[in-house]
């Protein structure tokens, strides 16, 4: 991407901060047991435990993709199916990786502004159960926080998710890749939506906020935690230098620095929709609550914008979704401004 091009492609475009890459090389002294036998990993499971707010096992995983994998692969099998949105990462955005590796079945229903509600989900359960054997069993709700929209479960929305999955013995996943950017939005501590959730199973990101490829796993449920440390082998997460994953999460939860990173995202995404907001012709597509801001333009405007600011378009032809990240600066939203009112003719 040139130089002079503003990235709003995705924030796992975002170069790492220099805490993460100084806590990298901090960790590359000397030699270290390998597998998470290391002193990193066990300050840094410590670390995420106390962030967290409740016991939890912690495991250190390369990908997002590969951390819904193992979660789910620990919640479910083969014969047992999970019921998401129609546009959940782990359906619309993995590459079928669900079904290729668990071999379970996932159980889609719309999505109302990104997320999934109670209603639908006893719908799917009904229709599922309706045929014994012939079906499959649902075993585990998956909900992304936030949503692939960006829009944010509130805590109420939480608990009453929580309370269905307890009363029809379901097993409750998060993914939270951008888990970091839906707690600032409700100004709520990470421990505070675990405890409204009480999920049972986390996949906590780190990636999108400004790690160097590393993801955690957290299991909250102790019936969860057998053959988890197989399985974690299994599925070819299990990294033999950990350290280098684990000590990234040190700097991170040190002064609550993965706050500072996610509130600089929000904020930066809540100027550009304001932006797109006082420019004709430019309309949101959804409510921007995170750093994800979905908008539709004008087919012809589309090329033009894509020649100064690196985008994806979405489900619409004539859709964009830009996304901030930790290093979006001021002059890149000034920019945006400047570029946006140039191709619609607006004057500023």
């Amino acid at each position: 991407m040139p130089d002079n091009k503003i990235c709003l492609a995705s924030d796992n475009w975002s170069k790492v901060p220099p805490a993460i890459l100084q806590s990298i090389i901090e960790a590359n002294e000397g030699n270290a047991a390998p597998y998470g036998g290391d002193p990193w990993t066990e300050l840094a499971q410590n670390l995420i435990q106390k962030a967290l707010g409740a016991p939890c096992k912690i495991f250190f995983i390369p990908s997002g993709t590969g951390a819904n994998i193992l979660a789910l692969k620990i919640a479910c099998t083969r014969y047992e199916s999970i019921i998401c949105t129609d546009i959940a990462h782990i359906n619309f955005q993995e590459s079928g990786a669900a079904e290729s590796i668990i071999g379970c079945k996932l159980l889609t229903v719309p999505h109302q502004e990104g997320k999934i509600t109670p209603c639908s989900v006893l719908k799917k359960l009904k229709n599922e159960r309706a045929f014994g054997k012939h079906s499959t069993v649902p075993a585990v709700l998956s909900i992304t926080q936030p949503t692939e929209i960006g829009t944010v479960y509130t805590l109420a929305e939480l608990e009453a998710l929580s309370k269905l999955c307890q009363e029809e013995q379901l097993i409750l996943h998060i993914d939270g890749s951008r888990l970091y950017n839906a707690a600032v939005s409700l100004n709520a501590t990470l421990s505070e939506i675990v405890a409204a959730s009480k999920v049972d199973i986390l996949s906590l990101g780190g990636t999108k906020n400004g790690l160097m490829g590393a993801e955690a796993l957290a299991i909250f449920n102790p019936a969860l935690e057998k053959g988890s440390d197989h399985l974690h082998k299994q599925t070819l997460q299990l990294m033999s230098k950990m350290r280098y994953l684990a000590a990234q999460y040190i700097p991170f939860f040190t002064d609550n620095l993965w706050h500072k990173l996610a509130g600089h995202a929000n904020k930066r995404a809540k100027e550009i929709a304001a932006i797109i907001q006082s420019i004709p012709h430019l309309a949101l597509s959804h409510p921007v609550e995170t750093n994800q801001i979905f908008f539709t333009a004008k087919a012809e405007w589309i090329p033009l914008i894509q020649e100064e600011i690196a985008c994806y378009i979405w489900e619409r032809e004539n859709e964009i979704r830009f996304i901030a990240s930790w290093n979006t600066s001021d002059e890149d939203v000034k920019r945006v401004e400047k570029i946006l009112a140039s191709i619609s003719g607006h004057i500023l």
